[in-house]
């Protein structure tokens, strides 16, 4: 009979060890993209056999998406933290963390850049994950600031769409000129001063 207490002990131990394939995974996807990439690598890198790696994720595209997962429960924590209250300011301060989270992190960056671009085809493995992903986010802050509309805090005439259009483009694209040009770019204060501008465009 198996003991339950032993299976509660040895979790924590499966979950670091997926963490650590987590980390060499992104390393290795930062390097090489996903199509460059291989399990031999990830393994290698984590210190693992390839059969090892495959017990906890049995595919690269499992691999893949647990990356990609991962770093968006990363961001989103961050964002909640800081979005205590619903108001134009939490709304824009949690963009901000998020940004400046990703300043410190320029290996996920790049990864995830990559990773988006490979996804443009529709028969890479993420593809659907980052449509639901965009689409998600998309209705997650049109509605954030369509509550602060009825607030009272942002203008009834804004183009809300518009406005997330562009604030998503504005991160991702600010992120690919700060990892080209790192030593040029300093994206947080492009970003804080973006979003100054914003904020002062569409506060009642």
């Amino acid at each position: 009979m198996t003991d339950p207490a032993a299976k509660t002990r040895r979790a924590p131990k499966g979950e670091k060890r997926r963490e650590e394939l987590l980390d060499a995974a992104l390393q290795v996807f930062s390097r090489e993209g996903y199509s460059g990439a291989s399990v031999a690598r990830v393994a290698a890198v984590a210190g693992l056999s390839v059969a090892g790696l495959l017990h906890h994720y049995p595919s690269k595209i499992s691999l893949l998406m647990g990356v990609l997962q991962r770093r968006d429960e990363i961001n989103q924590r961050i964002a909640d933290q800081v979005r205590a209250e619903k108001t134009l300011c939490g709304l824009l301060g949690s963009l901000r963390a998020i940004n400046a989270a990703n300043a410190n992190a320029p290996g996920v960056v790049r990864a995830f850049t990559i990773l988006n671009a490979e996804s443009l085809l529709d028969a890479q493995p993420a593809w659907a994950w980052f449509q639901q992903r965009y689409e998600g986010i998309q209705r997650r802050l049109q509605g954030q600031f369509a509550d602060l509309v009825a607030a009272g805090e942002v203008r009834s005439d804004v183009d809300i769409p518009g406005l997330v259009e562009e604030i998503l483009a504005m991160m991702d694209g600010l992120q690919i000129q700060w990892l080209r040009f790192p030593e040029r770019v300093d994206l947080v204060a492009r970003f804080d001063t973006y979003l100054a501008r914003v904020e002062a465009a569409i506060r009642t």
